[in-house]
Parts: C-alpha cells; sequence; structure tokens
C-alpha cells in the first residue's frame, strides 16, 4: 500500500533522495518542475493563446512555480509572475529559478511594493498557486492572506502545486487562516493527509499524484501511520481459485436482512454477496417477505421468521462461515433481540445499518464487539462513537477502537477511511457522488459478508471490499452519470471489476 507521509517525512524523503541518487536539491526540483510541466500540459493541451498567472512564495513550492512559468513562457504560453516576497528569506532554489526568469525577460512583479487591497488576477489566465508548500505550519494572516484572497476571488481556474497554499499537510483542525480553494491540486510523489480529509476537500479540488522520482528504498524505510489502497494492493490480497474448488470451500454467508417494506435492502445485499464470491448463502428474513425474496434471489437459500416484521426467534449459526447483519431490520424490540444473540456468536461478521443503530443504543453491546466489520456512514459513526470536531479526531477514535477490539471501523465517505486490526488506517480514494444513494450500503455489506465467508479476515474483507464496491461504483457512473447511477447499478458492475482483478492476477 502506497504510505501517507507526514510533512516532516516529505521533507526527510527529499533529503535521503538527494543524497541516495547522488543529485542536488536544485535538480530534484527540477525534476518536479518537468513533471508539473507535463501535467499542466496533459490538462491544456496546445498552450497558444493561454494565459497563466504563476503567483510564488519565496520558499521551495515558489522555487516550484518559477520553474514551472519558464517551462510554460518557453512553451509559448502566456505567463505573468507575482512574487509574495513579503520576507527577505528566500530558498537557494528559488533564487536561482528567479534568476532565470529575469534571463528570459518574464514579467515579475514583486508583491511587496504592491496596494493589495486592489490587488486582482486576470479572470482569464489560469492561475497557478505556488506560495506555500507542505512545510507551513502557521495559519495564513496578513499580507499573504490578501494574495489568497484575491487568488480565490478570481472566475478563472487555479492549480496548487503540491497542496493549496494556507494548508497544513496533516492536522488543520486548528488552522483558521486564508487558504487557497482550488480547482486543481497536482500534488508531489503522493497524497497528504489532509487531501484526505472531508473538511478539506473545498480546498484541494480535483487531485493528481506528480511522481517525481523519489528513491524507493529511502520511501519503505518510513513507518506511517495512514496509507492508502491502490488495485495492486488488491490483485495481492485476492486468494486464486483452483480447479477442483467447489462451493463449499468458498463458505456459507448468513445475511440477517429485510423486513415488512424494506426487502429491497434484504435482496441488494443478497445479490451482492453471491456476486462476491460465496459458495452459498441463506437470508433469514421474516416469513411475508420470502417470496419476492426466493424471485429476486433464487440462488439464495431462506431461513424464515414467523414474525412478519421482523426476528423473534434466536438462531442457531454453528453451520455458517459468517454473518451480515443490519439492512433493513428496523430497531424494534425483535431486531435488538437478534443482535444481542448474535453479537458473541463466535463468527465473523459485518454490521451495518440498523444493527448499528442498535449498538449506539447501549455501549456495553459495543464494547462487547470482536472479530466484526463496522460499516457506518458519518452519522451512523457519531451515534457509535460522539460528535467530535474533525475527521482526523475520528480516525484517532477508530484506531483506538480497532487495535483494543480486533475489529474493523468502515467510515464511509468521499474517501472511505479502514481501521484495521493493528491500528493502522487505509484510505481508499472513491470521491464518486454517485453512489451516494440508497442502498449502497447493502451493496457493500453483502460484499464483505462474502469475502469473510470465503475465509479472508476481518482486515482483508474489508479492503478488499471497500475497493471492489468502490470501483464498481466508478464503473457504472460512467456509463449512467453521478445523477443517475443505483445501488443495483453497483451490483451489476461487480463482475467486470472482479474479472479486471483476475485477469491481473495471471
Amino acid at each position: 500500500m502506497r504510505k501517507i507521509l507526514s510533512a516532516k517525512q516529505s521533507r526527510e524523503l527529499d533529503q535521503m533522495t538527494i543524497s541516495a541518487i547522488g543529485i542536488s536539491s536544485y535538480k530534484l526540483m527540477e525534476r518536479a518542475v518537468c513533471a508539473l510541466f507535463e501535467h499542466v500540459e496533459h490538462i491544456v493541451g496546445d498552450f497558444d493563446g493561454k494565459k497563466f498567472v504563476v503567483v510564488a512564495g519565496t520558499g521551495n513550492n515558489g522555487g516550484d512555480g518559477l520553474g514551472l512559468a519558464r517551462k510554460l513562457m518557453e512553451a509559448n504560453a502566456g505567463v505573468e509572475v507575482f512574487l509574495c516576497d513579503f520576507s527577505q528569506n528566500i530558498s537557494q532554489e528559488c533564487l536561482i529559478n528567479l534568476d532565470k526568469l529575469k534571463e528570459l525577460k518574464i514579467n515579475t512583479v514583486s508583491l511587496s511594493g504592491c496596494d493589495l487591497s486592489t490587488l486582482a488576477f486576470d479572470d482569464n489566465a489560469i492561475i497557478v498557486d505556488a506560495i506555500f508548500g507542505t512545510g507551513l505550519s502557521r495559519s495564513v494572516t496578513g499580507d499573504c492572506a490578501k494574495v489568497i484572497e484575491a487568488i480565490n476571488k478570481t472566475h478563472g481556474k487555479t492549480i496548487s502545486i503540491d497542496i493549496p497554499s494556507g494548508l497544513f499537510a496533516d492536522d488543520n483542525s486548528r488552522n483558521d487562516g486564508a487558504i487557497v480553494k482550488a480547482d486543481l491540486t497536482l500534488s508531489i510523489q503522493d497524497y497528504h493527509l489532509s487531501a484526505m480529509l472531508a473538511e478539506n476537500s473545498m480546498y484541494y479540488g480535483d487531485i493528481r499524484i506528480v511522481d517525481i522520482g523519489h528513491d524507493k528504498d529511502s520511501l519503505s524505510s518510513f513507518v506511517t501511520e495512514f496509507c492508502y489502497l491502490e488495485k495492486a494492493d488488491i490483485v495481492k490480497l485476492i486468494k486464486p481459485r483452483h480447479d477442483f474448488d467447489h462451493k463449499g470451500t468458498f463458505g456459507h454467508a448468513l445475511l440477517v436482512a429485510g423486513g415488512v417494506g424494506k426487502a429491497g435492502a434484504a435482496i441488494m445485499a443478497s445479490l451482492a454477496c453471491m456476486r462476491a464470491g460465496v459458495g452459498l448463502l441463506t437470508v433469514h428474513v421474516p416469513v411475508e417477505i420470502s417470496n419476492i425474496m426466493q424471485v429476486a434471489v433464487p440462488e439464495a437459500m431462506l431461513e424464515l421468521d414467523g414474525d412478519n416484521i421482523f426476528n423473534t426467534k434466536t438462531m442457531n449459526v454453528e453451520k455458517y462461515s459468517s454473518v451480515g447483519i443490519g439492512p433493513g431490520i428496523g430497531v424494534g424490540s425483535s431486531a435488538v433481540a437478534k443482535v444481542d444473540s448474535l453479537i458473541n456468536c463466535g463468527k465473523p461478521m459485518v454490521m451495518d445499518a440498523d444493527a448499528l443503530n442498535i449498538l449506539a443504543t447501549d455501549s456495553t453491546k459495543l464494547a462487547s464487539i470482536a472479530n466484526c466489520v463496522l460499516t457506518p456512514h458519518p452519522k451512523e459513526f457519531e451515534r457509535l462513537f460522539g460528535k467530535m470536531s474533525s475527521t482526523l479526531e475520528k480516525l484517532k477514535i477508530m484506531s483506538d477502537f480497532s487495535r483494543s477490539h480486533n475489529s474493523v471501523v468502515v467510515l464511509k465517505g468521499g474517501v472511505t477511511a479502514i481501521s484495521l486490526t493493528d491500528g493502522r488506517v487505509v484510505m481508499y480514494n472513491g470521491r464518486n457522488p454517485g453512489i451516494a444513494t440508497g442502498g449502497s450500503g447493502d451493496v457493500l455489506t453483502g460484499v464483505i459478508a462474502s469475502l469473510l465467508a470465503q475465509g479472508y479476515g476481518v482486515n482483508e474483507a474489508a479492503m478488499i471490499g471497500v475497493w471492489l464496491h468502490g470501483e464498481a461504483g466508478k464503473l457504472a457512473t460512467s456509463r449512467l452519470g453521478v445523477m443517475s447511477t443505483l445501488a443495483t447499478d453497483i451490483i451489476d458492475s461487480l463482475p467486470e471489476v472482479c474479472r479486471s482483478v483476475e485477469k491481473s492476477m495471471c
């Protein structure tokens, strides 16, 4: 998994790369400049007639911006540079690139001598924000804040280099200064932690990774709390299937789902469970919805409950490989009894929706959880763990809970966070509002229940399940659009995503 480095670790990686490869700091910056230019060229296309305004600071982030201004000028783009030289301190690398601009006679405006109250940038130009990088540790106020406010008032597109200026790379819970609101951020080497937190999405805009060739051995030496999933990670986790395997090889899942008026929840969870590769599936439902279940999911077996509202009897789960509970069961007394009877059933379990809401009503229930995957959306998370002021605080609570309960918490969102049993937090960068639709969580529950039944541990089942679900959602949205994607479209896209993984395993 790709590591998410802290701001301190990012600076250390730069120095380790310089030492390992035997290049100067300026040469590493030039690598970044060339890579940034290639990305901008890919985005913009033909530079003829295009205008760029580069707003640069005096540190190395500013040096990147000035270097990019030079490359844009050489590509026949119109370029104007504004230098935030409010400090006398200027990095050596920034100074070298500033001298190169002077040689090319690129118009460079010193903002230290300007009336910032009237500062405005060309609305027809693409703004390149290169004021502050990841080393920023204080909220931006004063003159630099006025420059950022002027950037945010423009109607043109804004591209931030590495990180939107004014934002901290890690924790922004105490950041009350001015921050650039970028349309696109070209993040150098990898995502920064702040890019993965919901409250910062309004600043980052779209994010693209710019690889500048850091030393791989140096990168691998870092120990991090956070990382993010890629397809290669999933390919390594998926178990190959063999010619003499049979349905018993792939486990028998039990889904406790659905109720009167909510048969759809049971249907979607069941279909997703089957599509994710389980050998056998039994769905525990009230008698009243049994007919529709038999028609909608003929591959599944049914265990019927006599209560037409929802389950009243205690269940024997000995023959099952995993349990999934929650979608559509309600929060009535019979549903509560069912959750109580399954919490310590000894089988790996995924709990979602109403099962989570039942857990939230009694702290002793949550305290007894073990070998389980909890899949809350933000509101359900608040009910379980209380309200928190920042996503980073939530990640800390998740990490502590997972470590102490040998369980996984999947906090669903644009970026889904998965806390593993060793305390690490793994991110899946989904960013797809198309799957923010009713039933999407039921689909995820079914997928994870399927993987648990197949013998994957809670860590692996959660990571694979989140990735398969998210990629199927992206595929569905690419076909149908953000507004029109339904939860059932995610299920329909699962086979293609699974097939893609299978091909990569060959």
